[in-house]
């Protein structure tokens, strides 16, 4: 009777074991999951110019504008502390967040926290900025629209204060 008691015990401990290998092995496969979650859409492109962007800026060009589509399409990533200069698009702009944490100011108003999953609508010719928090960069797909030949005229650079004013 002990040596049946003992054969189940161990059989019964043999079956737990395994139970703990499996579900470890699970949580490895859902951590390398996770990881693969947590990298980019697209590559972060190429720097963009400090005559438009304040801190350190990319563009991975999606889709250039051609014959059938009246608009570019970009992954702009924004590295933490970095920014647009303030300006206006002529057939608007969207802004879909796809990683991380940033604001959107339109001039005159309270700037507008944005993370990833938000979708900015900018209306034609808003004076406006976006871009990274001080602490965290920010991803976005933006879709510009062009009026002519024209998508963005750009202005002057947003200041250190009004930047410091938004990241209190």
């Amino acid at each position: 009777m002990e040596i049946k008691t003992t054969i189940k015990a161990t059989a019964f401990v043999m079956l737990i074991a395994g139970a703990i290998a499996a579900t470890s092995c699970n949580n490895n496969k859902n951590q390398n999951k996770m990881n693969e979650n947590n990298t980019s859409l697209f590559p972060k492109g190429e720097k963009l110019s400090n005559d438009w962007f304040s801190g350190n800026a990319f563009l991975q060009t999606l889709l250039a504008r051609d014959k059938n589509n009246d608009f570019a399409l970009g992954s702009v990533t924004f590295e933490a502390g970095a920014r647009t200069h303030w300006h206006t698009h002529p057939k608007g702009q969207v802004l879909i967040i796809t990683e991380g944490e940033g604001f959107y100011q339109e001039k005159g108003k309270p700037a507008q926290r944005i993370k990833k999953g938000d979708v900015v609508n900018i209306p034609e010719n808003v004076e406006h900025w976006h871009g990274a928090t001080a602490n965290t960069k920010m991803v976005h797909i933006a879709l510009t629209n062009y009026e002519g030949e024209q998508n963005v005229t750009w202005l002057k650079p947003v200041t250190d204060e009004e930047f410091s004013e938004v990241n209190k």
